[in-house]
């Protein structure tokens, strides 16, 4: 009795943990149909600056090539994504300098970080509705890297793409210039104009690569669920095997019992 009643409670912890699952999967589920939206169209915003930076490229001061590179490096606030976080360290390791600081998004990929990493940590987003919050946060954290350095720095994203982890360059821009008969027709003084195309453009493509990485998360999430869940659901069954083979033992010894008091009395 006391095994099928051990068993018992396990079945309602397994129960438990089921339900708890399902809400973590429902949420996953929703954040990935929500942010996939929201990527399209931020990607389709990417593109039209792209064409106005080329457009205005002619009004941009000569690029200077940066002495020294700023890593950021794009995790995840909330766990349950597999091997998410460690596959972005993975990269960064593989290609990164220890001079180089290092802009950390996310406190789960904070907390793998070796601890020789100069590392200018900074709170990620939970989802696609804060994400262009966590890019003001981002910029002003390179701005921090840049002047501790002592210098300006070139800027390389580390994020965890469908395909695994990938590096990609942001500054400085890869500006190729549009040639026009004409120059375009700006309001204001043409370099102030081609400042702000520049800042707007990077701060939309750092955006757009944040959102990726939130898709990307949450479709890890979401198949550590299932895979969870379907655990559980293994788990389960054999328990409730168990317990009713339990059961009809105790049944069998029950008869046998009430069948010997019987002839005990005969």
């Amino acid at each position: 009795m006391s095994q099928r009643r051990e068993i018992e409670a396990r079945l309602a912890l397994y129960g438990d943990l089921a339900g708890i699952l399902g809400a973590m999967r429902s949420f996953a589920l929703a954040e990935l149909h929500r942010v996939s939206h929201h990527e399209e169209a931020q990607q389709q915003v990417v593109e039209v600056l792209g064409q106005a930076l080329r457009d205005v490229a002619c009004f941009q001061p000569p690029a200077v090539a940066a002495r020294l590179d700023a890593w950021l490096l794009i995790g995840s606030v909330r766990g349950f994504c597999g091997s998410f976080n460690e596959d972005v360290v993975r990269a960064w390791q593989a290609d990164g300098d220890p001079r180089q600081p290092v802009i950390v998004v996310g406190e789960r990929l904070v907390a793998t970080m070796p601890e020789d990493a100069k590392v200018f940590p900074v709170a990620g987003a939970d989802g696609g509705i804060d994400a262009a919050a966590a890019i003001d946060r981002i910029l002003v954290a390179f701005d921090v890297a840049c002047r501790s350095v002592g210098q300006p720095c070139g800027l390389l994203a580390c994020l965890r793409d469908e395909d695994g982890a990938r590096v990609q360059r942001l500054l400085p821009l890869p500006v190729t210039a549009v040639s026009h008969a004409l120059p375009p027709l700006v309001n204001e003084a043409p370099a102030t104009v081609a400042a702000g195309v520049a800042e707007h453009f990077l701060f939309h493509h750092l955006l757009a690569l944040l959102l990726r990485s939130i898709r990307v998360e949450n479709r890890q999430r979401l198949m550590q669920m299932e895979n969870a869940l379907r655990h559980l659901e293994q788990g389960a069954d054999e328990l409730a095997r168990q317990r009713n083979r339990l059961r009809q033992e105790e049944i069998v010894e029950e008869i046998e019992v009430i069948a010997g008091l019987r002839g005990a009395m005969h």
